[in-house]
């Protein structure tokens, strides 16, 4: 559904979803932002960057590596791996109150994602603290996904609507 959006209707929403992540307080909270750069339909992160580094918040972006946790590096240059963006530059490891925006192709009620499965995201969330914020557009919400032990949910997702939020203890938030 996500790649079926016809462009206009894309250029619409996908500022919309962006500001519902700049608005929130998972973004004004964050000492960094972690993003990842958009490919295969997934919304863009160009206006949450922007707006981070307006706020004086250092931005820097996901970077993968075959059956690895994601590394998160300040791009400088930008290379395709597999038609996959991956910035290349110094790497540097996530704090507790950094945000990392996430993509996926469906989000389901209680903030489980369905990615491209890879396991990356589980895999890098799975070992740090910091908060994590799907970001989507609202035809990627369904009820409920089918689950793994290893996956980890977000703590909220932003689309076009609104910031949903998801309560739970056995997490980190």
């Amino acid at each position: 559904m996500r790649q079926g959006l016809h462009p206009l209707l894309r250029s619409r929403l996908d500022p919309l979803a962006q500001a519902v992540v700049v608005r929130s307080r998972l973004f004004s909270h964050a000492g960094r932002l972690a993003l990842y750069r958009p490919f295969d339909g997934e919304p863009g992160t160009a206006h949450i960057a922007a707006a981070a580094r307006a706020a004086g918040k250092q931005v820097v972006y996901a970077r993968f590596a075959p059956r690895e946790p994601l590394a998160f590096v300040e791009a400088r240059t930008w290379t395709l791996v597999r038609g996959v963006p991956q910035p290349l530059g110094p790497e540097v490891t996530l704090a507790d109150d950094d945000l990392v925006v996430v993509p996926g192709l469906a989000f389901d009620a209680e903030g489980f994602r369905l990615g491209l499965g890879g396991g990356h995201y589980d895999r890098t969330l799975a070992r740090h603290a910091c908060a994590t914020l799907g970001l989507a557009f609202e035809c990627q919400r369904l009820r409920r996904l089918p689950r793994d032990p290893w996956d980890r949910p977000v703590v909220a997702l932003a689309t076009e609507r609104t910031l949903y939020t998801f309560e739970r203890t056995e997490f980190p938030t």
